[in-house]
């Protein structure tokens, strides 16, 4: 029984990986011979492929020396593990940061008498730093940015939530943009009365997830933990939502005009 002729098996100083665990299967050369083994390996710059008989003994030969479909089965298994070999692992060294980029602007009033009106405009932006000599496709990353109701206390206000694709390139920084937002506080704080009061929102923290291309979270980072406590609520809510203190109960409350998306 003859399969693809056996070729010397030398070192290759090329992209060659081996995979731990194949499948028997039936390889047929051009000739019509068949052999049931398993792909242990391919040396992709020399078209090699190593394969294992039920005997135990290994083989090398050139993959044209295949038929057409275990030609496309070689291309295709090798493609899959190349894609496997750029999946995100949860102990790979990722660095998450993120700068909200913001702009203030005075609305103008006589601080005299104790008005404080401030409109700001956050641009965020996550930073994500591959310290690992690999790159990772395929990636989502779900940004979240809360803010405080200054007059509605124990309410939090979702100002911004993004669900972007991303690549991780090696040794390198990824920096990706969430969605722009606008707030306003209107407060009152006089010195000549005990009438105080606030009207608007304030930014408070953000929380970022990473799911890799299999939608495994791998890496999370969030500026308060209790962000990160219920990462269903994260991946689902949307900007104008209100939550309570804790980030587990959305509210039925909308916000009002001092926030603007």
């Amino acid at each position: 029984m003859m399969i693809p002729r056996a070729l010397p098996t030398f070192a290759l100083f090329t992209l060659s990986v081996s995979l731990l665990s194949g499948q028997f299967r039936t390889f047929t050369n051009d000739w019509g011979d068949s052999v049931e083994a398993e792909l242990l390996e391919f040396k992709e710059a020399s078209c090699i492929v190593t394969l294992r008989l039920k005997n135990g003994r290994k083989i090398d030969s050139r993959v044209t020396a295949f038929s057409q479909t275990d030609q496309e089965y070689i291309h295709q298994w090798w493609a899959d593990f190349i894609a496997s070999k750029h999946v995100l692992r949860a102990d790979a060294r990722i660095l998450i940061s993120a700068k909200m980029n913001r702009k203030s602007r005075s609305n103008n009033y006589d601080n005299w008498y104790g008005i404080d009106d401030e409109t700001k405009s956050f641009f965020p932006e996550i930073v994500i730093e591959n310290k690992e000599l690999q790159k990772y496709t395929g990636n989502t990353i779900r940004v979240v940015v809360f803010a405080d109701d200054r007059h509605n206390r124990g309410q939090k206000l979702v100002v911004s939530a993004s669900t972007l694709k991303s690549d991780l390139i090696d040794r390198g920084k990824t920096i990706l943009e969430g969605e722009p937002f606008r707030l306003r506080l209107y407060e009152h704080d006089s010195t000549f009365t005990n009438y105080e009061y606030e009207f608007g929102y304030e930014y408070e923290s953000f929380a970022v997830v990473i799911k890799n291309s299999d939608g495994q979270i791998t890496h999370k980072r969030a500026s308060k933990s209790k962000y990160l406590e219920n990462l269903d609520i994260i991946f689902s809510c949307e900007a104008g939502e209100m939550y309570d203190e804790s980030i587990k109960r959305k509210l039925s409350a909308r916000p009002s005009s001092y926030f603007v998306r």
